[in-house]
């Protein structure tokens, strides 16, 4: 009976997982709508840019490049947040196991930054965030992942792959490989 309870929980937090992505704003599909067109070289342009506002032009730290994902801080708000995260569909990447373009980009603690693939492999859904048990969750059969990337529990055979990220006072940058 002990471990139905356990399968039971497991599932429960995959769908609260899955229905804070969609239900959140700034998360899901939403956000990847919203994205910048997707060229890894466009992202990084964002950061040049400034916020718009009265605080004037913010000027990188990071190494920004053709292989860099740019998220000011004033475009993804969200990441400003212990906890916030972030679902982006990465035009010219693509990771190792379900071959999709998708990444995750978190602050699990304050001031430390992480980004994974997106794409759970066990059937290739789409992970998600969740920031109250600080790890990544496949809402559609439980894996988690740690926020290395790691895999912790579920059918997921291996874990999901880390991207290098940066992170200064103007936003959060993703290398990809």
């Amino acid at each position: 009976m002990g471990d139905c309870d356990e399968c039971r929980r497991g599932l429960l937090r995959a769908g609260i997982a899955g229905a804070a992505v969609l239900l959140v704003p700034g998360c899901g599909s939403k956000n990847e709508s919203e994205a910048d067109g997707g060229e890894p070289d466009e992202a990084g342009d964002d950061a040049a840019e400034g916020d718009g506002g009265d605080a004037g032009v913010c000027t990188p730290t990071c190494a920004t490049g053709s292989k860099t994902l740019t998220f000011t801080f004033d475009k993804y708000p969200q990441l400003k947040n212990v906890g916030g995260s972030v679902s982006y569909k990465a035009a010219g990447y693509s990771d190792p196991t379900c071959h999709l373009d998708s990444i995750v980009v978190a602050q699990p603690s304050s001031g430390t930054y992480v980004a994974v693939s997106a794409g759970c492999p066990h059937q290739c859904c789409i992970v998600a965030y969740d920031a109250k048990h600080t790890e990544f969750l496949c809402p559609c059969h439980g894996s988690t992942f740690d926020t290395s990337g790691q895999r912790t529990g579920g059918p997921a055979p291996t874990g999901l792959q880390k991207l290098s990220v940066c992170a200064d006072d103007c936003g959060v940058y993703v290398s990809l490989p």
